[in-house]
Order: structure tokens, then C-alpha cells, then sequence
């Protein structure tokens, strides 16, 4: 929900760019005085869309980085946890890209590949024939 929230106001700073960066504005640089000799900054100006606009898609990013983390740790099941980036431990992963290869539909030009795998003599892992560790326990294969 938060995910969704940053997005939202994400898109809402980017389509009132000009409008905010005219009230941020007038507090960060006050109009030029000239009888009293003071002198406005063209930060305003210049500048702050720029940095409204950067901030917009700051919300964006991080809103979508929070859905990204909801989605993929979805996977992990009801633990959570995982590994960075949420994807949980390599065989979740493993499991996910399977159902994700299984998904996708092979034509005749490109038959299905021929996968050998190996099983760890520790742990009883199944892995691919040029392994050099077991992914599972770390044992040398």
C-alpha cells in the first residue's frame, strides 16, 4: 500500500511541478527588494523545477522499489526474510525461474535445452554438471 502511495505522490509532484517549485520557491529565494538593496536568487528560477522534478521521480523509484519487495518476497513465503532484494534463499529462486521458463512457449526453432544436473554427495542437492560448489551446503562437488 505504502508502494502504492509514494507512486501517487510521485505523479501527482511531477504533473504540479510548476506550481510547487513556485511555492517552495518563494520561501527559498524572496523576490528582489530594491530600495533596501537586496537582491533575489535566480535559485528559484532556474533550479527548482529541476529538483521538484527529481524529487517526483525520487517517489516514483522508491515506490516502486517497495512494490518490487512485496511482489518478490511473496515468493519467500510466510517468513519473509530472504536474501537482498527480497528473492528469498536460491532454491525460491530456482523455483521461480522454473515456473517462469515453463511458462514461456517454445517454438520449433528453439527446442527445450537438455539439463544434466548432478546430486551433491553432502547434502543430496541437485545441481547443474558444471558446478564447482553445491549451492546448498558449499561442499565442493
Amino acid at each position: 500500500m505504502s508502494g502504492l502511495i509514494l507512486i501517487g505522490a510521485g505523479l501527482f509532484v511531477l504533473t504540479n511541478w510548476s506550481w510547487i517549485a513556485g511555492q517552495v520557491g518563494a520561501y527559498v529565494s524572496p523576490p528582489s527588494t530594491p530600495g533596501a538593496g537586496i537582491t533575489g536568487s535566480d535559485f528559484s528560477g532556474g533550479y527548482m523545477s529541476f529538483v521538484i522534478w527529481g524529487f517526483g521521480f525520487s517517489l516514483i523509484g522508491s515506490g516502486g522499489a517497495i512494490l518490487r519487495r512485496a511482489v518478490t518476497s511473496s515468493y519467500a513465503g510466510a517468513g519473509g526474510g530472504g536474501l537482498a532484494g527480497g528473492m528469498g534463499s536460491p532454491e525460491m529462486m530456482n523455483a521461480y525461474m522454473e515456473r517462469a521458463m515453463s511458462a514461456t512457449p517454445r517454438t520449433a526453432a528453439s527446442p527445450a535445452p537438455e539439463v544434466v544436473r548432478i546430486k551433491c554427495r553432502n547434502c543430496g542437492s541437485l545441481e547443474a554438471e558444471d558446478a564447482t560448489y553445491c549451492r546448498k551446503c558449499g561442499q565442493a562437488l
